[in-house]
């Protein structure tokens, strides 16, 4: 089967465009035709928090990336369409998670209208309320022939916002484990007792600053505790330093507040005794994917979108998050955690949990 697949691509960073990236790479290994038409550029300058948009990525030599057009600007869109038409694939696969893509895989959709498309809707409204989401979500799923929902909270979210018509084409999928990373790991790297991982682009929903409150209070009976931070802040470093500073636990925390390339990744999960994600909201995580990849318990927010991975003291702990986490509660938990050594008892049903989500089941459920 010829199989493309619009949106984020390599060279630009990102969990969508590693995403696309690990599920082209499935399909080809299955013998299947794949292209992946990503971006000339991505976003504007102008409204880019990051520091930079690219990475370098270990992309299979089999695999074609075109990147076919520019979302932001109209008079590009034509040239995607004309890169995919001369593909003449069986089916499209669109990536979904910000209403910011939408006019342009609307407009190349409708210029394609034999071609069946599936949208892979790894959020169906974004974290930040951004006006019209819903209506353009709505458009450009009247396009697709079928939508997989990568966790139970936006499958529900999609069902209960989407018109009929748009719901009774929706399927259940999941978020699979990000085992490539596995690839990358050092003999001489092992696991440091009492460390903690924040991992990821950091930005103000995922809630850093309510983790490193609870690291001063939960260092009062845990003094060797460590907060490992690894990812680019979305805004300015600043604003973590400082607070870092001002709770007076610069000794037990050691930030890297910069992007993190493939081969760097595995050594902060080696190193890591548990993943922390004190998110203020999620529909999923891929830093859950990462973490049970190499058999990582965590401790995440009681969101619906995090619940739905984690078996509560087998695989991870939760605190509420209603309206958010507490940096008190999330503290005791952290404690509960290294106080009974939970890793020894977590660890090999992470690896069990594991299985459940492989890149080849998501790639089978999406060509049904």
């Amino acid at each position: 089967m010829k199989i493309a697949i619009l949106g984020p691509a390599p060279p630009y960073k990102g969990g969508i465009s590693q995403f696309a990236l690990s599920l082209a790479e499935t399909f080809l290994k299955d013998g299947h035709t794949v292209k992946l038409f990503g971006f000339e550029k991505q976003y504007p300058r102008l409204i880019f928090p990051g520091k930079t948009q690219t990475a370098e990525f270990e992309v299979d030599p089999q695999l074609e990336i075109i990147n076919s057009h520019i979302p932001y600007l109209p008079w590009t869109w034509v040239k995607a369409v004309k890169a995919i038409k001369e593909y003449a694939p069986d089916i499209l696969i669109i990536s979904y998670f910000l209403p910011f893509f939408a006019p342009s895989y609307i407009h190349i959709c409708k210029k394609l209208p034999q071609l069946r498309k599936i949208a892979l809707v790894h959020n169906l409204l974004p974290h930040e309320r951004i006006p019209g989401a819903k209506t353009f979500a709505r458009l450009l799923l009247t396009q697709c022939q079928m939508s997989v929902c990568l966790s139970q909270t936006v499958f529900d979210e999609l069902k209960s916002k989407m018109p009929n018509h748009i719901a009774r084409k929706a399927r259940l999928g999941f978020h699979p484990i990000y085992d490539k990373y596995l690839d990358y790991k050092s003999e001489g790297t092992k696991r440091e007792p009492f460390t903690m991982l924040f991992f990821g682009l950091i930005k103000r929903y995922k809630g850093l600053d309510i983790l490193l409150k609870a690291v001063a209070i939960a260092k009062a009976e845990l003094p060797q505790l460590k907060l490992l931070i690894a990812g680019e802040v979305y805004g300015a470093d600043e604003e973590y330093l400082n607070l870092i500073q001002e709770l007076d636990i610069e000794g037990n925390v050691e930030p890297h507040l910069q992007f993190v390339p493939d081969t760097d990744v595995a050594v902060f999960f080696q190193r890591a005794s548990l993943c922390v994600l004190p998110y203020r909201d999620a529909t999923q995580s891929g830093i859950i994917a990462l973490a049970y990849a190499f058999g990582l318990p965590v401790l995440a927010s009681r969101l619906p979108g995090m619940a739905q991975y984690i078996d509560e003291n087998r695989s991870g702990l939760m605190v509420d998050a209603n309206p958010e986490p507490n940096p008190e509660a999330l503290a005791a938990a952290i404690v509960q955690y290294f106080s009974m050594d939970m890793y020894e008892k977590m660890h090999p049903q992470v690896i069990e949990r594991a299985q459940e989500y492989t890149w080849q089941k998501l790639a089978e459920l999406v060509l049904e």
